[in-house]
C-alpha cells in the first residue's frame, strides 16, 4: 500500500512538473515600478510643494488629487473602455523639520503593454513638469 501511494506521489509530481515546464506563456504584461527624485527645497513654504504637486500631476496625467490632508498627491492616466488606468504617479511633500522648506518625492508605476513609457519616463516627466512650476 505504501509503495502504491509512493509510485502515484512520484507519478503526480512528475505529471505536474511537466505541467507547468511545457506552458512557456510569456507574461502578457509587465507592472513597471519605479521610485523617482528626491528633491530638498529649502525657503520655500509647503503649499509650494503641495501646489507644484498638483499642477505637475495635472499636466502629465489626470484625476490630480490630495490624499486627505497628507501632502501626499496622486493622480492616473486615461483610463480604458473598461475604467481600467495603466499609469499612477505618486508625489509626496514632507516639510523639513530644521528650516523652512520640503522634501518632495516621485513614485510612478505603469504596466507595460499598453502604456508606452516605462515608470522611470513617467517620473521623469512629473520631475520635469514639478520643476517648471507643472508647466509642460
Amino acid at each position: 500500500m505504501a509503495k502504491t501511494f509512493c509510485n502515484r506521489a512520484v507519478v503526480l509530481a512528475v505529471g505536474f512538473a511537466l505541467a507547468i515546464g511545457s506552458t512557456r506563456a510569456t507574461a502578457p504584461a509587465a507592472l513597471d515600478v519605479f521610485v523617482g527624485a528626491r528633491k530638498v527645497v529649502k525657503n520655500q513654504p509647503l503649499s509650494a510643494c503641495n501646489a507644484g504637486a498638483k499642477s505637475a500631476l495635472s499636466s502629465v496625467l489626470q484625476n490630480a488629487s490630495e490624499v486627505g490632508d497628507t501632502g501626499e498627491w496622486k493622480a492616473s492616466g486615461p483610463s480604458d473602455a473598461s475604467g481600467n488606468a495603466f499609469a499612477a504617479a505618486a508625489i509626496h511633500c514632507y516639510p523639513l523639520d530644521d528650516v523652512q522648506g520640503y522634501l518632495v518625492t516621485f513614485t510612478c508605476a505603469v504596466q507595460a503593454p499598453p502604456n508606452p513609457d516605462t515608470a522611470s519616463a513617467l517620473c521623469g516627466k512629473l520631475t520635469d513638469a514639478f520643476g517648471a512650476g507643472g508647466q509642460r
